[in-house]
């Protein structure tokens, strides 16, 4: 709901975890394609409600991406739904999936209607595991498209790699290290190391074996003796 002192709505930034979640979309244009398209990407299990869909969404459907369901909408298709986006062209209609939403406690991205949704889409940046938000809280996608271009050109593919390698060694580390602060000064030590470098340039070896390196250090450090912390070099 919009604050009246500010004249805009503050909304509360949180990344939302919709894998194997059942979440539908009202609505078969452009925008209903895009945000399908980011539910599926995430692993939802996405119903579209339309008589017609764009040429993509028909695509997706034909490769059992999404569920079809070829009319105009009904109330029962919000039963055990999740999170829905109310993307159609006609305003009362709209509306009218907010509030059952609502009533029901479902979540719900009103496209023609940002003050009556529970939350809205920010701009992102993405690269592989790294998605960076930007939002204007409406009031200026032109300033968060700026944005998002300068971000785009500063975090490349490198950073994306990066997680990647993070992913296969960070339950290592995990495992390894039962201390919290042990782990963080780790952690650390990988991110302030040539390893983005290295990955910027193609040397994804060279920089698997940077991070192989400061665990081997880490584990020699720890194996040394007990300490307070571990040390950064």
């Amino acid at each position: 709901m919009k604050d009246e002192n500010k004249g805009y709505t503050s909304y509360y930034s949180i990344c939302l975890n919709v894998k194997n979640r059942r979440c539908v979309v009202v609505g078969g244009g452009d925008v209903a394609r895009r945000k399908a398209a980011s539910l599926v990407d995430c692993g939802a299990v996405l119903t579209v409600v339309s008589p017609a869909l764009d040429p993509v969404l028909e695509y997706m459907a034909f490769q059992k991406e999404i569920n079809w369901i070829q009319r105009e909408f009904e109330e029962n298709d919000l039963e055990k739904v999740f999170l829905a986006v109310a993307a159609t062209d006609n305003r009362d209609v709209n509306r009218r999936i907010g509030e059952l939403c609502n009533k029901r406690g479902i979540i719900v991205n009103i496209v023609d209607a940002p003050d009556e949704s529970d939350f809205i889409n920010p701009t992102t940046v993405e690269r592989g595991p790294l998605t960076i938000a930007i939002s204007t809280c409406g009031l200026s996608p032109s300033l968060a498209a700026s944005i998002r271009q300068e971000l785009e050109m500063v975090y490349g593919d490198e950073y994306g790699s990066f997680l990647e390698m993070m992913a296969r060694i960070r339950p290592q580390v995990l495992k390894e290290f039962p201390i919290p602060q042990h782990r963080h000064k780790i952690f650390e030590r990988m991110v302030s190391s040539r390893a983005i470098s290295l990955l910027r340039t193609g040397l994804s070896d060279e920089a698997r074996k940077e991070l192989d390196r400061i665990l081997d250090e880490a584990r020699r450090e720890r194996d040394s003796g007990p300490g307070p912390s571990l040390p950064i070099v």
